[in-house]
């Protein structure tokens, strides 16, 4: 079929280059339940090709959100909900940790799955069984959902490596708590860069359990190291305003002269609000929610899945926190 310049596809065209009525391309475009598999892999496959994705919601389409016990995934996920719930799609919550048998019912009930819940590979291999047709999307981690979104964590370690070399820095500590779920991403980048910019650098990792406590980590490496840092890394902000609030105060003065630097303090603040002003590297949390907003209302059509990872742009805030040194 000859693709026309404007990028429309003529469908009378398609079809008889398939051998079946165009009545039947118009049902596969609109998900209407009664075409064969074999034909609507046929079609979708053949759409694929000349760059057509389908963007018009039908009504009433059905979308689970998988949450678990976490307050930042928990918020935005509740105002995505929001969102797409005016849009004339129908929304269910559920939380395959806690009650995996309504999960699975309700997965093969809906034609998206919305994780902000941190999943386990498993679980959308579990949903994918409910519904071998469902459409996954997985906030803030990697995973093997159909389209996973994230702030751009490689991009930002590797920022976060560079502003502490170039402000002279060879010794960092970087805290890393087990709960937070983009750490390794942000630290093995992190890592890589410093060590290619610095082979002698050296990097302490202070390790904070799920359920730890930040001031009494910091204060157990900071009394067991052999030499202090001059510069003090979190991979979230979270641990940050910890170490503000709970460990700054009761501090010796050696320790408030370090240099600190953080990932992720929100620029939309409707969260949490953090009370310190370090040099960090900043997404919109806004972003991630708009992407998967456009995700659920525009999905592509896929013969096979081949998984989709959009990162958010991260960038650079300097306030001065990390110090030059020689």
């Amino acid at each position: 079929m000859e693709h026309r310049d404007n990028g429309k596809i003529n469908f009378c065209e398609l079809a008889r280059s398939l051998g079946i009525s165009p009545m039947t391309i118009y049902r596969v475009v609109n998900n209407v339940p009664c075409v064969r598999r074999e034909t609507r892999a046929r079609v979708v496959d053949a759409l694929n090709r000349h760059g057509y994705y389908t963007h018009t919601p039908r009504k009433n389409i059905r979308v689970l959100f998988d949450f678990a016990e976490h307050p930042y995934l928990t918020h935005y996920g509740q105002v995505l909900m929001s969102n797409i719930s005016r849009l004339n799609y129908t929304c269910f919550a559920t939380d395959h940790r806690k009650n995996a048998q309504h999960f699975f019912d309700t997965a093969g009930e809906c034609e998206v799955a919305v994780f902000v819940s941190i999943p386990e590979p498993e679980a959308i291999d579990l949903a994918r069984r409910a519904n071998p047709d469902i459409y996954t999307i997985t906030l803030s981690t990697r995973s093997n959902a159909d389209v996973t979104l994230s702030p751009d964590n490689t991009c930002g370690g590797e920022m976060a490596a560079e502003h502490f070399h170039r402000m002279g820095h060879r010794h960092i500590a970087v805290h890393m708590c087990e709960r937070h779920p983009t750490r390794h991403e942000r630290w093995s980048a992190f890592f890589a860069r410093m060590k290619e910019l610095d082979s002698e650098c050296r990097l302490d990792v202070v390790a904070e359990a799920a359920h730890g406590n930040t001031a009494a980590v910091l204060e157990r490496y900071f009394a067991e190291t052999d030499r202090l840092p001059t510069g003090l890394f979190f991979l979230a902000g979270e641990f940050a305003e910890n170490y503000c609030q709970d460990f700054l105060p009761n501090a010796p003065a050696s320790l408030r002269e370090l240099s600190v630097m953080t990932f992720d303090h929100p620029a939309d603040l409707e969260f949490r609000r953090l009370h310190y002003d370090f040099d960090r590297i900043e997404f919109s949390s806004r972003d991630l929610v708009a992407w998967a907003e456009y995700y659920i209302t525009n999905r592509p059509m896929m013969k096979k899945r081949s998984p989709i990872h959009t990162s958010i742009e991260v960038r650079p805030v300097i306030t001065g926190s990390v110090k030059k040194i020689n």
